[in-house]
């Protein structure tokens, strides 16, 4: 397994809200009405511990590529002194890892309470007819391990085209001073990604991709007793040249506090053929570590999912992990009080019974471990 500490101020997690699909060929006012609703900013919130970003990844299957990005605003956002934005990117190329974390000024950021659209210097998230509109850039810095090495341009510039019905996961809570302090919205859980990333001289031109996006909002601290689970994946096409994603795809969540042992409410979904078919609210979540021989350090090496409803519908998600990035975030930049999340890459091994018809599929993708 590779892992690469990387450490920030801020980032990621989780719910959904029920819209049509996009079409491609046609805008579809509709559903610009809808998510313009449930994708929009909660500035309403601002303050301390509040927290709120895009997100957004995609895999590569060709060119064993993946890669996520992070739109983040945070704080009292009334206060240039006590708010931030911050714009974060992450890749693994063949278990190369890379990446970069950028802060800015309040003052260089839009965000709408009627759109998703959202500026943070020259890096957006802009809502179109018929998907988003993502475009970022950042420095990868130097390493400190080689001298003679320089920063590196990253750029990502795609379009984030719905090939999935979204649906309400929930609000809920997290540490020990909170009520419904969590909120988690995917509006598209399968994209077609269309576009390109820049790393250095090396261009990836992304056709039809599979991709996600969800947003998340809500008021805690990095640093108190928090913890979740997340996870996404979507089964790889291999019989249309025109996007990589295939019929099924799963979404699964838990919040908890930061040992795991608490149970805060968790959700499991299945979308199959862009239309959703089932939703658990009673998941079990169970963790296999593995300690590496004569040392005291261990790692996360599978997650399970179990789901089961009233009416004998069945799933088991094994997430089997091959990279883990460990994410140190931090409310301060004496970074006294923070929080870690495993950003995961892996491969899911769904099965069980839906409706009394059989379900079995693979699918690459991404998952959280917070603590």
């Amino acid at each position: 397994m590779k892992k690469q500490s990387v450490i920030i101020y801020i980032i990621f997690i989780l719910t959904l809200s029920s819209i049509p699909i996009i079409s491609t060929a046609e805008p579809n006012s509709k559903l610009i009405r809808e998510l313009s609703i449930i994708d929009s900013f909660h500035p309403e919130l601002s303050g301390d511990s509040y927290k709120e970003w895009h997100y957004f990844n995609f895999i590569d299957e060709e060119n064993n590529l993946k890669f996520f990005v992070t739109f983040l605003i945070a704080g009292n956002l009334d206060n240039q002194l006590q708010s931030y934005g911050s714009i974060i990117m992450a890749y693994n190329i063949e278990d190369n890892f890379g990446g970069s974390s950028a802060p800015y000024s309040i003052s260089e950021i839009e965000y709408s309470i009627d759109s998703p659209d959202l500026t943070i210097r020259n890096n957006y998230v802009e809502l179109l007819p018929n998907g988003y509109k993502v475009h970022a850039e950042g420095l990868i810095l130097p390493s400190v391990e080689y001298k003679d090495s320089i920063a590196i341009p990253i750029i990502f510039d795609a379009t984030y085209i719905p090939m999935a019905e979204p649906t309400s996961i929930f609000q809920g809570t997290i540490g020990d001073s909170y009520k419904d302090n969590m909120n988690w919205v995917s509006t598209a859980p399968a994209c077609k990604v269309i576009g390109n990333l820049i790393i250095g001289e090396e261009d990836y031109l992304l056709d039809g991709v599979q991709g996600y996006h969800d947003h998340n909002w809500g008021t805690w601290s990095w640093g108190d007793n928090i913890g979740w689970d997340w996870g996404q994946g979507i089964e790889a096409n291999n019989d249309d040249a025109d996007t990589d994603v295939g019929r099924y795809c799963i979404v699964l969540g838990r919040l908890t506090d930061s040992s795991h042992f608490s149970e805060n409410g968790n959700r499991l979904l299945l979308w199959k053929n862009k239309h959703q078919i089932a939703v658990f609210e009673n998941v079990v979540f169970e963790y296999e570590w593995v300690t590496v021989p004569y040392t005291p350090h261990h790692y996360l090496s599978m997650i399970t999912a179990t789901a089961e409803d009233d009416s004998c519908n069945t799933i088991i998600s094994t997430f089997s992990i091959s990279n883990a990035i460990p994410l140190v975030l931090c409310d301060d930049p004496q970074q006294t009080s923070c929080t870690t999340i495993l950003e995961l890459t892996g491969t899911y091994d769904v099965s069980g019974t839906i409706d009394g018809k059989p379900i079995n599929f693979q699918a690459a993708g991404f998952a959280e471990y917070c603590y």
